[in-house]
């Protein structure tokens, strides 16, 4: 099953509008950018991955479509360089939910879209404590600070 909406890739860019970003996000988002931005080709936001599909002989797809997104996981940032994509959640202290969303988001999109070459995933945070420092180690992941 495809992603629920195809991923629309973009110029990474400071823009002030991010789909999906809460409020508390978008500095740590505009800070990566002007950090660590130039080193990718392309971002896609808010991809939703999973989601439950409705059976009904009513039901659009427009109406299959919505609902599969209001249950899907949302990936907050996917990320395209030479490796492949990368699958980023974006929030403030770095804690075990991160490590989660690292490691599940690539697996999710990799079973939506297996076509895709799927480099790993990470997160973007502002504070990274010494487990979690060590657990992206271990497991492999990406981690920024800023």
């Amino acid at each position: 099953m495809p992603t629920v909406y195809p991923i629309a890739w973009e110029p990474i860019a400071v823009t002030g509008r991010y789909r999906n970003l809460q409020r508390r996000d978008v500095a740590l988002w505009e800070r990566w950018i002007v950090a660590h931005g130039e080193a990718f080709e392309a971002v896609a936001y808010d991809v939703a991955v999973g989601g439950v599909e409705p059976i009904g002989e009513d039901l659009t797809p427009q109406d299959i479509a919505g609902w599969r997104y209001s249950t899907a996981q949302k990936i907050d940032v996917c990320l395209r360089d030479e490796a492949g994509i990368w699958c980023i959640e974006v929030k403030p202290a770095g804690h075990l939910s991160s490590i989660g969303a690292a490691i599940a988001y690539p697996k999710l999109l990799e079973r939506d879209e297996p076509d895709l070459v799927i480099a790993g995933g990470g997160f973007i945070t502002d504070y990274i404590p010494p487990a979690i420092a060590w657990l992206v180690e271990q497991l492999q992941l990406r981690a920024w600070q800023v």
